[in-house]
């Protein structure tokens, strides 16, 4: 099943199938464009996401090793293998469970009958006389017994089992040229019923003797989805372009604005997911091309004084599919010494609902999804973050966050909406 379509949540990177490339886009956007040398190493991480209830688990182990291959070019190589189980709302109505039940009825039914007969005589004396038949009701009993399946408890949710695993992998190359940074990107994915292949590239420039990054990148992606309806693989295309520019405002601050643009065509309709169009359920159907609009604001600047640094952030995102969505996020990054770093965080989403989206149709709708994903939501992550240097080449880091999504339509069944805990460790070896 299609973890990609099943999963929207700050999970995504954990769950991310084929999309790893335009989140490494801006991230790049964000990175100082020189890096020291003798930086090479390799990162092991582990993640794990459990929705409560068990409802989906994600176990998704990673390595990612960087090498200088020379004193201006980088090369990374990443490898992810997500293996994903549980269950997801299909988008049919909320369903009350039914239970067997046997009664037990008498059925009577009467029947006239002759029980015995009367002499008569006749009308004169020693004339003929007549015997009359006697009638009287005799009652007969049935026991009769029915099974029948009758409703009980409240509206539970249909949810669709999955279990499947991914494996990802992504390369970068990075060189640097004066001024000008050059960057390329492949990453490939693959699953039961979805295959991804992407391409990147991005260029850079500084100015202001380094002060000033400005970037360009462009991400091109082509996918293939199993329909299970038709039986057949789909295609999906996608192509984003981002810009970015990062300032440093001072010694301490360091300020990154970004603005994507993407658009996708083709299969877009979650394979698994249904609704309710005139009491009958049917297979989702989604428009066949999707637009999107992104800025970002990332805000870092450092407190001497405390030992610590902020990072504050503010993203804007909106699509043709009427969805408008705003991201706030703060996170503290407090030294404790020379070797530990604890960093708490904070994220708070809300969008608004794609014009297609009800809990269930009338007549004859174009497209239609009830993916609680496309409803008017909100989710809240909280999370702390420990970095421990363990000696000269070893660093050590693990994270806990806890995960609440909402709705916020009063029509959509609470139910649907997840809360999980992430959790991550994982180590980084110098060379």
């Amino acid at each position: 099943m299609s973890c990609q379509h099943r999963k929207q949540n700050p999970v995504a990177v954990l769950l991310a199938r084929g999309r790893p490339v335009v989140l490494a886009l801006l991230l790049l956007c964000l990175l100082p464009a020189r890096r020291s040398l003798g930086e090479e190493h390799v990162d092991l991480t582990l993640g794990y996401y459990l929705e409560d209830n068990h409802r989906v688990e994600v176990w998704s182990p990673a390595l990612l090793w960087e090498m200088d291959v020379n004193p201006s070019t980088v090369f990374r190589l990443q490898g992810t293998y997500d293996v994903v189980s549980g269950a997801s709302p299909t988008g049919a109505p909320p369903q009350r469970q039914t239970k067997a039940v046997t009664t037990e009825t008498v059925a009577s039914s009467s029947q006239r009958v002759i029980t015995g007969y009367q002499f008569i005589s006749g009308p004169t004396p020693g004339s003929p006389g007549t015997q009359v038949p006697v009638y009287g009701n005799v009652s007969s009993s049935t026991r009769i017994k029915q099974t029948k399946l009758v409703p009980f408890g409240p509206p539970i949710l249909p949810l669709q089992t999955f279990k499947d695993q991914r494996l990802g992998i992504d390369m970068e190359w990075e060189h640097h040229s004066d001024d000008w940074v050059y960057t390329g990107g492949l990453a490939v994915g693959n699953e039961s019923d979805y295959t991804s292949l992407a391409g990147t590239a991005k260029i850079g420039r500084e100015f202001n003797h380094k002060a000033t990054l400005v970037t360009f990148g462009v991400s091109l992606d082509h996918d293939w989805v199993r329909d299970p309806v038709q039986h057949k693989w789909e295609p999906k295309d996608t192509q984003e372009s981002i810009l970015g520019l990062t300032q440093a405002i001072d010694p301490k601050t360091l300020l990154t604005l970004s603005g994507t643009l993407g658009a996708a065509q083709g299969y877009l309709d979650d394979q698994y997911k249904y609704a309710s169009v005139n009491g009958l359920i049917e297979h989702e159907k989604r428009p066949d091309s999707r637009e999107r609009r992104v800025a970002m604001l990332l805000l870092n600047r450092t407190f001497d004084s405390l030992h610590g640094s902020l990072e504050a952030s503010y993203r804007f995102y909106n699509d043709s599919y009427g969805i408008d969505a705003h991201t706030f996020g703060l996170a503290w990054y407090q030294h404790l010494g020379k070797y530990v770093i604890l960093s708490p965080s904070v994220r708070y989403y809300q969008q608004s609902a794609a014009d297609f989206y009800a809990v269930s149709f009338a007549g004859n709708p174009v497209n239609f999804s009830s993916d609680y994903r496309l409803s008017k939501l909100a989710t809240l992550t909280y999370g702390l973050k420990l970095v421990v240097k363990l000696s000269g080449r070893v660093n050590f880091n693990v994270s806990y966050d806890r995960y609440t999504m909402w709705g916020r339509d009063g029509v959509t069944s609470q139910d649907a909406y997840p809360s999980a805990n992430i959790m991550s460790m994982g180590f980084r070896l110098w060379f």
